[in-house]
């Protein structure tokens, strides 16, 4: 019995794997071969809050996939202090470009809450970035990729503070039209503050303007947005905070 329960017990984990890498924007589209082929290659590894999970300069970082939690990445300036890059849900992944490119992780990566995350080594990657339905994957991941850096400037040169947490905002809701009041998952107040080039009492400040508005409904980390129109005009500039 005590076999059995082990081997039943090894098939959960395994579908449970399956269902996260299913979930992975890198696999798509692809193979449910494809799939189960990467689930034998890859690492699986849980990392606490506040823990690195990649260093800069690592000539040998593999493709990082986040099966669950929340994790940012930030480069160091000379004086020691931390510049935020971008931050990363369950379901994203990274590093794929610096193979590619064969260089080396430009940028540190720490995890903000409990995460669970998989790599494929450098060794693995090749063939697997080599399938169709994963190269049309890595193509939309980096053209996303390119677009949110574009934005992320252009939040950087708004003028004002509510335009920019707000644009901040914007940027992270992912199209989905069945779903008029979309859910966005924000990271830690002082990751937006950097980001935003703000206080962490001013994105408190916007954030109880734009729910006092009806922009917003703050439930925990997570905003639910019920006025997207006016969240893109105060992004924009156009109307205050």
């Amino acid at each position: 019995m005590r076999l059995a329960s082990k081997a039943f017990e090894k098939k959960m984990k395994e579908e449970r794997l399956n269902q996260l890498l299913r979930a992975q924007a890198l696999f798509s589209v692809a193979t449910e071969e494809e799939i189960k082929s990467a689930a034998g290659l890859i690492r699986v590894t849980r990392f606490k809050a506040g823990e690195y999970v990649a260093f800069a300069g690592d000539t040998n970082s593999p493709v990082f996939m986040l099966l669950e939690g929340e994790l940012r990445s930030f480069v160091s300036s000379e004086d020691g202090r931390e510049i935020p890059m971008r931050t990363y849900n369950a379901g994203q992944t990274f590093g794929v470009a610096t193979i590619i490119q064969r260089t080396s992780l430009p940028w540190n990566v720490a995890a903000i809450s409990n995460c669970t995350v998989a790599t494929l080594s450098r060794a693995h990657a090749p063939s697997l970035l080599r399938s169709p339905t994963i190269a049309q994957s890595v193509n939309e991941l980096m053209s996303a990729d390119l677009l949110q850096m574009v934005q992320r400037f252009t939040v950087g040169g708004l003028s004002r503070a509510g335009a920019r947490i707000s644009a901040l905002i914007a940027t992270s809701i992912r199209e989905d039209k069945a779903n008029e009041r979309p859910a966005v998952e924000m990271p830690d107040q002082a990751t937006v503050a950097a980001l935003a080039k703000v206080s962490r009492e001013t994105v408190s400040r916007v954030l109880k303007s734009l729910e006092t508005k009806g922009v917003i409904v703050r439930i925990g980390r997570c905003l639910r947005i019920r006025d997207i129109a006016t969240l893109q005009r105060i992004a924009a500039g156009v109307e205050m905070a």
